[in-house]
């Protein structure tokens, strides 16, 4: 187990400072979780936890270290039959082998087994991405694996404060990941676009319009709508690849969006549903030390 000393405990940082942790209904928050018919998984569980160092932030920002630190110690090791494993930066082989789920929220460095990768997806393994996962190599081979990808090529993939509200697709009033969400919600967050990939093939469950690129504080307020593409950029989506299911969120940027019972919903939804489990074991997380308005 990973013991992190935090001397800090930021919940409301944010890269731009007129961006604010969203304020949820209890009621509505209770209503899209549902009610808990089956209390444990059918199975037991591993999962392991990916996390890096990032000191190119500023704090409330990219906290691999707390996210990890939240998940791994603290929520996660509450589901009966799960047992969560860190992992500082790639995973080595074994961890692989054992692992029914594997989450990636850091910034990559060294390089990657992608045989490794080949070989879970091949067997069923689930994948997680969380936002600046998405950046290995060119992006080239990640987006084989995961649908798209930070493009490093000149001018490619730009990154910007993400348009609110944001959309769900058609897809998503099928999936199992936004049942019960309404069609259109604020959250809080940076955003990618012009990713490398393919598009057509991953199934895309939220988007937003984009724009403008590579804001940061001096960005004083929220864009205006004349300011934005007009476009349908994928900012959640799913892809399988052999009997492998991936979930992939340019979302995370922000602390304190982890805190959010609607993205808790929908990052522990997607846990299950990459690991073909029920979602009702883990719906006690959704408000674990969480204040909610009524």
């Amino acid at each position: 187990i990973v013991v992190l000393l935090l001397a800090i405990s930021s919940t409301s940082s944010a890269q731009f400072p007129w961006q604010k942790p969203m304020n949820r209904s209890k009621k509505v928050v209770a209503k899209i979780v549902g009610p808990i018919t089956q209390k444990e998984p059918s199975r037991d569980l591993t999962i392991v936890w990916v996390w890096g160092i990032d000191k190119l932030h500023e704090k409330g920002t990219h906290e691999y270290a707390w996210v990890m630190d939240d998940y791994v110690n603290v929520l996660l090791p509450q589901v009966p039959r799960v047992t969560v494993v860190p992992s500082m930066y790639f995973p080595k082989k074994q961890l692989w082998e054992k692992a029914d789920l594997v989450v990636f929220y850091f910034w990559p460095r060294e390089k990657w087994d992608y045989d490794i990768i080949d070989a879970y997806q091949k067997r069923g393994g689930g994948l997680i991405f969380i936002h600046m996962a998405l950046m290995q190599g060119s992006g080239q081979q990640l987006a084989k694996r995961i649908g798209l990808a930070w493009d490093t090529r000149r001018g490619a993939t730009k990154w910007g404060v993400l348009h609110t509200p944001v959309t769900l697709t058609d897809a998503a009033s099928k999936s199992p990941i936004f049942m019960g969400f309404p069609k259109k919600f604020d959250l809080a967050e940076e955003f990618y676009w012009h990713l490398r990939g393919n598009p057509a093939g991953i199934t895309t469950l939220m988007t937003s319009p984009a724009g403008p690129a590579i804001a940061n504080k001096a960005l004083s307020s929220p864009p205006k709508i004349e300011d934005l593409d007009g476009r349908k950029w994928p900012v959640m989506w799913t892809k399988k690849v052999d009997r492998g299911k991936v979930f992939v969120t340019v979302a995370g940027h922000n602390y304190f969006t982890f805190n959010d019972p609607y993205f808790r919903i929908i990052l522990l939804r997607a846990m299950a549903w990459a690991m073909n489990e029920s979602f009702d074991p883990f719906k006690p997380l959704v408000t674990k030390d969480i204040k909610l308005i009524h």
